[in-house]
Formats: C-alpha cells, sequence, structure tokens
C-alpha cells in the first residue's frame, strides 16, 4: 500500500472510532463561541486545506497506479472532493464541541479576540503557508528517522525473522 493511500486509511480508521463516541454535554454558548473561535483562527480553512492535501496525495497515487486515466482519476476526485465537502461541517461541529468542552465561552471570547487583533489577523493569514512549510519538513524529518530507524532496527527485524516489505 502507497504512503498516501495508507495515510489516507489510518485517517479515516482513527476518525471512526472517535466520531462514534458519545460526545459530553457542552454549554451551547460555549459551543457557539467555539465555532467563532474556529472561523476566526483560519480552523475552518485549514481543513479545507487538509482535505486538498488528502485528495492531491490520492490522485497522485491513482495516477501512479492507473497511467493514461487522468480523466477518470479527475472524475473521482471530484466525486471526492464533494463527499469531503459534505463531510467538512459536521467535523467543524465536533472539532468545537472539543473545544467547548476544555474552554467557557468567556475563555473562548478572549482566544477570539485575539484573532481580531492584527496580529492574529496576519496569523490567520500566514496559517496556510506555515502549515504546508512545516508539514514539508516534518515529511523529510519523517521519512529521514524512518530510514535511520529502520536500518538501526534491522537486526532486531531479522532476529524475529520480520520483513520489512513485501518482497
Amino acid at each position: 500500500m502507497r504512503l498516501p493511500t495508507l495515510l489516507f486509511a489510518l485517517a479515516f480508521a482513527f476518525a471512526t472510532p472517535a466520531l462514534a463516541q458519545t460526545p459530553k454535554p457542552v454549554d451551547p454558548a460555549a459551543l457557539t463561541q467555539a465555532k467563532a473561535f474556529l472561523e476566526k483562527s483560519g480552523s475552518t480553512a485549514l481543513s479545507q486545506q487538509m482535505v486538498n492535501g488528502i485528495l492531491m496525495a490520492q490522485k497522485a497515487s491513482l495516477e501512479r497506479a492507473n497511467p493514461g486515466k487522468t480523466a477518470e482519476i479527475n472524475e473521482v476526485i471530484g466525486l471526492m472532493q464533494a463527499e469531503f465537502a459534505k463531510e467538512i461541517p459536521a467535523m467543524i461541529d465536533a472539532m468545537a464541541a472539543v473545544y467547548a468542552q476544555h474552554f467557557t465561552k468567556d475563555e473562548l471570547s478572549e482566544v477570539t479576540a485575539f484573532y481580531d487583533s492584527a496580529v492574529g489577523r496576519k496569523m490567520v493569514k500566514e496559517m496556510p503557508q506555515i502549515v504546508s512549510e512545516t508539514m514539508t519538513v516534518a515529511q523529510t524529518f519523517g521519512q529521514k528517522i524512518a530510514v535511520e530507524v529502520m536500518s538501526k532496527l534491522k537486526p532486531e527485524f531479522d532476529k524475529r525473522k520480520l520483513k520489512t516489505s513485501k518482497s
């Protein structure tokens, strides 16, 4: 299984049990303020950026597996994008509930006020680029570390007669 497909599957494997849990009751006023915080903080836009990243990775994986089928892949990616778009509001609601469980309405109002300040607005403006750059840094380090760790632990795999890849 290619890495993007694996990440895609893992994201949903971990998200599904979390979504199935019964949420703790939250103060409706805190929930409303949490939604305002998510919007002003750019979290809603970052969620869409994450979805776009997942779709781009999935598209690249599909293109590698299906050369010459660009039109068909684009159609499927469009369908996937539409399905993700339907789910984002529920995800935002669930995220807001988490914030409302950890912060009071007044605390969320204070945090939201930060995003109304000049530096808060700058943070929202710069965050997509920062997230993109830090993801690249994390991927580079993650790949490097994974190779080093696998190399270092190869004797442990061999000792247990475990293969590190399909051969």
